[in-house]
């Protein structure tokens, strides 16, 4: 049975939703390690069994590159955050301009080559 626009996208956010408000349980009241795991492993992995298989191979070089921009904004706030320069609220959000400064150069920069292949070109080119 396939499942229509609507229902594909309700059954992605019950899914997403229930990573997420997982691993902020687990972080506020368990084990923040368990959360950072079940944060940052079963979005990308999961979110693989929605993309149509002819764009698998692209969207997952895609996950990986775009990664880097995810490391960068929380290794910054991990530097920044020891020295209390500004509110906690500000920190995160100086965080995310950050994730999205290195998301936009890796997007601009990044020859798209390397990461948009199709079908054709993979089985032209023995990846």
């Amino acid at each position: 049975m396939e499942l229509t626009l609507f229902s594909t996208l309700i059954c992605r956010f019950i899914i997403g939703g229930i990573i997420l408000s997982g691993s902020t349980y687990l972080a506020n009241y368990a084990n923040p390690l368990l959360a950072g795991i079940l944060i940052t492993i079963p979005l990308e992995l999961v979110s693989l069994f929605f993309i149509k298989e002819e764009k698998l191979y692209s969207y997952a070089r895609s996950i990986l590159i775009m990664s880097i921009a995810t490391v960068i904004p929380v290794l910054y706030y991990n530097i920044i955050h020891p020295f209390k320069l500004m509110p906690c609220n500000i920190e995160i959000l100086s965080s995310f301009f950050v994730w999205i400064f290195v998301g936009m150069l890796l997007f601009f920069y990044m020859p798209h080559n390397f990461y948009f292949y199709t079908i054709e070109y993979l089985s032209s080119h023995k990846i």
